[in-house]
């Protein structure tokens, strides 16, 4: 496996932040705001991806510009209570900011009869995009196929797919599948990293998971990358084609896990105005990719029209996608 360049590290951000500026625009601060620590809520536990993503912004933009925050994990309901608090609770005044993982929020409202809908939640930046990895073992029978000829295998060999239910893994194969006329027997695990040991032992074919679950063992030969989800090559598998290139139309941020900031519906437009311009400040900041880096996580930002067209667009998709398996019927 080739090396993961500087050169093209820059070009994936790049592509992954295609809508976004060069460097934010100034935006004046309110006079009144902020005057205490503001607080980011994770839905999640502590020591996380998705914690570790609201701590990294956090220390980043009190560098930046002097603010304090705290990080809140309001955890319960595998994301739905901090969900219904940003939507119902918090209170709109730009001192309390989600930090928000999708497809999750979006799964809350589309299968899992949440009290809210996402026009309560008022999206300001992008942090991050981890596109899927669709992923076979190296030594089985499929291993040293690319995705055409392990799709003609398909037809004839029903593979066993790895997956967590109603998950992005579980999309991803499911639309790799219709795509391609083909049916896999879906087994069920409780997340990705789960799916890629049964991979290991060759209970499953293939499986799909996040790239920080997989990166040992692709690096070490075990495992081997077949295609990514949207619109770049993920810079640690720069020989693995994107599944657009391979005629799949996985594209944008719907088929993957994006990470962004969200204020409460109605917050004041100076603050979150002013909130916007300062946390992509701090995200397109020179120190931001080495923190990013250190901490293990990816950085792919965007400015908050890019944020909320991303929003509106991957909800739309997904819902589609849902309906036309069935689990939605309006």
């Amino acid at each position: 496996m080739k090396p993961v360049t500087p050169h093209l590290m820059a070009a994936f951000v790049a592509a992954s932040i295609m809508f976004a500026p060069a460097l934010s625009m100034a935006q004046e601060k309110p006079s009144d705001f902020p005057r205490r620590p503001i607080s980011l809520v994770v839905a999640y536990p502590a020591g996380g991806a998705v914690d570790v993503t609201a701590r990294t912004v956090a220390d980043l933009t009190q560098k930046h510009n002097g603010t304090q925050f705290r990080v809140e994990n309001r955890v319960g309901g595998a994301g739905i209570a901090a969900h219904t608090y940003l939507a119902k609770q918090a209170a709109a005044d730009g001192y309390t900011i989600g930090v928000i993982a999708n497809p999750f929020l979006f799964t809350d409202v589309l299968l899992r009869d949440a009290s809210f809908d996402i026009g309560e939640f008022d999206p300001i930046a992008t942090i991050s995009f981890d596109p899927v990895v669709w992923l076979v073992r190296t030594d089985s029978d499929i291993g040293g196929m690319e995705l055409p000829q392990i799709m003609e295998h398909a037809k004839t060999n029903r593979l066993q797919v790895g997956m967590n239910p109603n998950s992005m893994f579980l999309f991803v194969s499911e639309y790799l599948a219709d795509q391609q006329g083909v049916e896999f027997n879906f087994v069920p695990f409780d997340g990705g990293r789960q799916g890629v040991t049964a991979l290991l032992a060759g209970d499953v074919d293939a499986t799909a998971a996040f790239y920080s679950e997989i990166e040992q063992f692709v690096r070490n030969g075990d495992l081997r990358a077949v295609a990514v989800t949207g619109d770049a090559r993920h810079p640690g598998l720069p020989d693995t084609p994107t599944f657009p290139e391979l005629g799949v139309p996985m594209t944008g941020q719907t088929w993957g896990a994006t990470r962004f900031l969200a204020v409460p519906n109605d917050t004041p437009e100076d603050r979150r105005n002013w909130l916007a311009a300062e946390f992509l400040a701090t995200l397109q900041s020179d120190a931001a990719g080495p923190a990013f880096e250190a901490a293990n996580l990816r950085l792919t930002p965007a400015d908050e029209a890019a944020t909320k067209a991303s929003y509106q667009k991957t909800f739309e998709e997904l819902k589609t996608f849902l309906t036309s398996t069935g689990r939605l019927t309006n």
